[in-house]
């Protein structure tokens, strides 16, 4: 083999694994979300409202993270976030546009109210009846 080849295939090598890397970051935070609302199935419900949001790059990827900060009252005022991965900008930004201020349903840990959730399905049920401005 040449010098050349070898060299493209360290390349691909290398950056195949920066991929795979960055790829399975994103599976596991993927499958601890599911799995966090799989557990809090059975939490108590509280009344909850997004106080606001903000839209962040995920390091070494092209995706940003909408985070959303809510509160809600369990014996005293309490918060807790929640995390959106967009693959846009523009949709990162639209989406906590779309849910501050909105009342939302927020399950909360019995034995411990401070640990909440808010439910990716109750976020969605929300961005079906928002209305679009075209």
């Amino acid at each position: 083999m040449t010098a050349g080849y070898l060299r493209l295939y360290s390349s691909i090598l290398r950056y195949g694994s920066y991929f795979a890397a960055a790829w399975g970051a994103l599976f596991i935070r993927r499958w601890i979300k599911r799995h966090r609302e799989r557990v809090a199935q059975s939490w108590p419900i509280a009344e909850g409202v997004i106080l606001s949001g903000s839209v962040s790059r995920i390091r070494r990827t092209s995706h940003f993270h909408a985070t959303l900060n809510y509160t809600y009252f369990v014996q005293e005022c309490r918060t807790g976030k929640y995390v959106q991965e967009c693959s846009l900008e523009a949709n990162a930004d639209e989406f906590v546009r779309l849910m501050k201020d909105k009342r939302v349903r927020i399950r909360y840990k019995q034995s411990n109210p401070g640990k909440s959730l808010l439910e990716q399905s109750v976020v969605e049920q929300i961005l079906l009846l928002a209305p679009r401005i075209e």
